[in-house]
C-alpha cells in the first residue's frame, strides 16, 4: 500500500534533492535520488481533472516503479479515488503541479470531515509523487496543500521523511500500531507461493496463533450485519464519519465494504466496518459509545468473528492508536505487525488533538 512521496530541500542555500518514497505500515520503504535541480513551480498548482488520468498514471508508474497492471494505477481505482462523486466530501481530491502542460508533481488526498461538532476538514496525502528531475516540486505541492485544509496528517514514512516532517511544521501526535491474526491458516498455507522447509513451521505457528487465545466473545455482546445503503440508522452516529462515507467506500473497485451494528446487553453500543481486500479482512474502523479497553476487546473479538462469518479472508488486520484499543488488541489475540508515527500539521499552528482515531479508514490502507 503506497502512501506518498515528497521531494525536500535542506535548510540553507544549498539545495538537496532526495525523493522519499513512503509506503503505509503494511508495505516496504525506499529512497530514490533526483537527477538535477529545477526552479520553483508553484504557479502551476491546480486541481486535476479526468483528462489528466494518463499523465498521473504514468508519473505514479515511474515514481513507484510499478507496471501498468498494478492496483495503484488501475484506471477504475484512479477515477474512484480522485473524481467519482463523493457525497460526504464534494471538494477536490487530486492536485497537480504542471509545467508547459506536463505534470511534474501529484498529490491525491483522502479527506476527513469528522462529525465532532466542528467544521474542520483534514486530509491524508495519498499517491504523492514528483518527477525526480524537478527537485522542490513535491515539497512545494505539500506547502500549498497545507493552506487548503485545517489539518494535514501522515501515517508512517521512511526514516528520512520522519526527520523532514518536523522541519516543515509537522508534529508527531500518535503511534499507529497495525495488528493481525490468521483466520483460516490452512487456506492461507495453500495460497502461499513460498514453499520451503519452513512452510510446515509457518503453518504450525499460524494454527496455534489462530486458536490461542480462543476467540470467545463475551455473551452480552452481539453484532448484526447492516446495509451500507441505510444512511439513517441511529447507530451510525457513533462513527466519526458520515454514513455517506461508507456508501462511497462501498463503491471502491478494489475492496468490499461490510458494516455492522454492535450491541451490548441488547443496546446499540458500537459501529463496525470491514474492508475486504483480496484475502485480507481489514477493520476499516470501530466506534464505541464507551471506548474502554474492555469494550474495545469485545469489539475486536466481534470484528474477527464478523471476518470469519461474512468473508472468505484468511487474515484479519486492524490498526489502533489509542491506549485503550492498543491494550485491547493484544488481549483479543492479535499480534503486532508494525508501528508507525503519525505526523500532523495544523494550519492554525496549534497542537489541538486531531478529531480522528487513525484507523485504517483514515488513509488508503483501507483499500490498497
Amino acid at each position: 500500500m503506497k502512501n506518498f512521496m515528497i521531494e525536500i530541500e535542506a535548510p540553507g542555500n544549498e539545495r538537496q534533492s532526495p525523493s522519499l518514497l513512503v509506503h503505509s505500515p503494511l508495505g516496504p520503504q525506499q529512497t530514490q535520488s533526483a537527477r538535477e535541480p529545477h526552479a520553483d513551480m508553484s504557479s502551476g498548482f491546480r486541481t486535476s481533472t479526468p483528462a489528466d488520468e494518463a499523465q498521473i498514471a504514468a508519473l505514479l508508474q515511474r515514481v513507484f516503479a510499478v507496471t501498468s497492471d498494478d492496483p495503484l494505477v488501475n484506471p477504475s481505482l484512479l477515477r474512484w479515488k480522485y473524481w467519482d462523486p463523493r457525497p460526504d466530501y464534494p471538494g477536490p481530491r487530486s492536485y497537480v503541479m504542471d509545467c508547459d502542460g506536463e505534470i511534474i508533481a501529484h498529490a491525491g488526498v483522502w479527506p476527513v470531515r469528522p462529525r465532532t461538532g466542528s467544521a474542520e476538514t483534514g486530509a491524508h496525502m495519498i499517491d504523492w509523487a514528483s518527477d525526480a528531475s524537478v527537485p522542490g516540486a513535491g515539497v512545494g505541492l505539500l506547502r500549498l496543500l497545507t493552506r487548503q485544509y485545517d489539518f494535514i496528517y501522515g501515517i508512517g514514512g521512511s526514516d528520512v521523511a520522519r526527520s523532514i516532517f518536523p522541519r516543515i511544521g509537522f508534529r508527531t501526535v500518535a503511534q499507529a500500531i497495525t495488528w493481525t491474526r490468521p483466520i483460516r491458516p490452512w487456506r492461507q498455507a495453500l495460497r502461499q507461493t513460498r514453499r520451503d522447509f519452513r512452510a510446515p513451521l509457518r503453518l504450525a505457528r499460524n494454527l496455534w496463533w489462530a486458536a490461542t487465545p480462543r476467540r470467545i466473545v463475551p455473551a452480552e455482546w452481539t453484532l448484526v450485519k447492516t446495509s451500507v445503503s441505510d444512511v439513517d440508522r441511529p447507530c451510525d452516529q457513533l462513527s466519526d464519519r458520515e454514513p455517506a462515507f461508507f456508501q462511497y467506500l462501498a463503491q471502491c473497485p478494489a475492496a468490499t465494504c461490510l458494516t455492522f451494528d454492535l450491541f451490548h446487553r441488547q443496546r446499540k453500543a458500537g459501529f463496525l466496518a470491514l474492508s475486504v481486500v483480496g484475502m485480507q479482512a481489514r477493520m476499516a474502523g470501530a466506534w464505541l459509545d464507551d471506548p474502554s479497553a474492555e469494550n474495545w476487546r469485545s469489539a475486536l473479538l466481534l470484528a474477527q468473528e464478523a471476518a470469519r462469518l461474512y468473508t472468505s479472508a484468511v487474515e484479519f488486520i486492524c490498526r489502533c492508536a489509542s491506549e485503550a484499543s492498543t491494550l485491547a488488541a493484544g488481549a483479543a489475540g492479535l499480534r503486532e505487525r508494525s508501528r508507525a508515527p503519525v505526523f500532523a500539521f495544523r494550519k492554525d499552528g496549534t497542537s489541538t488533538p486531531l478529531p480522528i482515531q487513525f484507523q485504517m479508514s483514515d488513509n488508503d490502507a483501507v483499500f490498497l
